[in-house]
């Protein structure tokens, strides 16, 4: 019963709220927001690219390429709700709405694949730091 006295129910409680409620709604910029900064810094001498590129060229790119999709799909969506939105013939208002919550929330699905392919890339990139020290 002391195990249970321990826990802070209205702090799990606030977490779990965060987490189902906040997070979504947060994350998707955050993965925008990574994907430029991983395409601003790709000339650094510490970024993957760098380090394993005359490796794993053709990887390195691929993950890249996750990157810069994440990083037009908002000038894109944009553009594509825009264009529905003033088109009576999909719908109007509600087609611009749904649009950009689509555009919004797409950085999720292509973050998560690029993370999925990234893993192996991580793997690689940390084995080679440990076998130079």
């Amino acid at each position: 019963m002391e195990e249970v006295k321990q826990i802070d129910f209205g702090k799990a409680l606030l977490k779990v709220l965060e987490l189902i409620i906040v997070k979504p709604f947060t994350l998707p910029f955050q993965i925008y927001k990574s994907a430029l900064l991983n395409l601003a810094n790709s000339d650094s001498l510490e970024s993957e690219e760098k380090v394993l590129s005359s490796e794993f060229p053709l990887f390195t790119w691929f993950i890249r390429m996750f990157d810069a999709l994440i990083a037009i799909i908002y000038p894109i969506g944009i553009i594509l709700a825009l264009i529905a939105g003033l088109n009576k013939y999909t719908g109007g208002f509600g087609s611009f709405l749904g649009m950009v919550a689509a555009t919004y929330f797409a950085p999720l699905g292509i973050g998560l694949v690029r993370e999925l392919y990234q893993l192996s890339l991580k793997m690689v990139l940390y084995l080679k730091i440990i076998s130079k020290k």
